[in-house]
């Protein structure tokens, strides 16, 4: 022994630092790719609430008829201008499938399937209920 102490090391080297900025790097890049994920999925949720309003509205004017025959006949196409984008909404009406009105007499029932677009989108969003007409 020489009677020397080797100094005590203070900081980080130069590769502990290149090594956690990688990793910090590539946390960050999770973390944005998470974020902009989101972001757009939150938007289409936009787009589908609209919607959804616009077929909600739809179904309940489509109760107010009183004839099962007209609302099986209906094939009709609209546009719903209430929001701040045009909505294309197609409205088509049949008879019900076999087996399917259970506790209701069948000639009093239509099945009615209603689709919902924005004008600049895509994708749709589509919906099939049976309304039941009450005959007088």
């Amino acid at each position: 022994m020489n009677g020397r102490r080797h100094p005590i090391q203070a900081g980080m080297s130069l590769m502990e630092v290149m090594i956690a900025l990688v990793l910090l790097g590539i946390i960050s890049l999770i973390f944005m790719q998470t974020s902009t994920i989101s972001i757009r999925d939150t938007g289409k949720s936009l787009d589908w609430r609209m919607e959804a309003v616009v077929i909600e509205k739809t179904v309940e004017n489509l109760r107010r008829c009183n004839s099962s025959s007209h609302l099986r006949s209906l094939d009709s196409s609209a546009t719903d201008q209430t929001g701040n984008v045009p909505v294309l909404m197609t409205v088509k009406g049949a008879a019900p499938p076999s087996g399917t009105c259970i506790g209701f007499p069948c000639d009093s029932v239509a099945q009615i399937t209603v689709t919902a677009r924005r004008q600049s989108y895509p994708d749709s969003i589509s919906i099939t209920t049976f309304l039941y007409v009450k005959q007088p």
